[in-house]
């Protein structure tokens, strides 16, 4: 049987669907779940041209494509080579600035935790974990992030990763290369101080 594992109820559970009836079983998976690995020889493509004739009729283009408006990402966190991420444990939007201060300098985007996202710190868009993007940069700093399921499901890939939290006990610790215990309106001025010190 094929288990399928996914996020529901708004991703407030983790939950695993099985269907022992029905063949063939297939499931998706997001863009950044699994890594890409280089094919170990080279394939090449054969061309066949087919008539379109053969196959469809003037019925079945009833709907035509006038224009095409595409809009371009404001936020891109799912290329960043170095992420900045914040949680409920930023305390507010305020402070959550913060974290742009420090992604600015070391060249970072911004991420988040569904947790502050839904208080409002941060856009949609900046979503990490099971229910925004999936993300392996080469450094990801959890900034009061307490590390759920369904947001360490979106970076535990990451080649690196930093946290700061008060919680020394806090799950994202577990993951984490580097914990850092102390509140992050200290310790993340402090990291701006020094980088730009020593990156002059």
């Amino acid at each position: 049987l094929l288990y399928q594992i996914r996020p529901a109820f708004g991703g407030n559970i983790i939950a695993t669907i099985i269907n022992p009836d029905h063949r063939p079983q297939m499931a998706t998976v997001r863009e950044g779940v699994m890594k890409k690995e280089k094919a170990k020889t080279p394939g090449k493509g054969i061309v066949k041209k087919v008539d379109p004739k053969k196959y469809v009729n003037d019925s079945d283009f009833v709907v035509r494509i006038i224009d095409r408006q595409i809009e371009e990402r404001k936020i891109n966190i799912k290329g960043a080579p170095v992420i900045v991420a914040g949680g409920y444990g930023m305390g507010s939007k305020e402070n959550f600035d913060l974290l742009f201060e420090l992604a600015d300098v070391l060249g970072a985007e911004v991420g988040a935790s569904r947790a502050a996202v839904d208080a409002g710190m941060a856009e949609h868009g900046r979503q990490v974990g099971q229910t925004g993007v999936t993300v392996r940069p080469k450094l990801y700093i959890a900034c009061g992030i307490s590390g759920q399921i369904q947001h360490t499901a979106g970076m535990d890939q990451s080649s690196m990763i930093i946290s700061i939290n008060t919680d020394p006990d806090a799950p994202i610790n577990k993951i984490a290369d580097y914990a850092i215990t102390g509140d992050v309106t200290e310790v993340i001025p402090k990291m701006i101080k020094y980088y730009k010190q020593n990156s002059k």
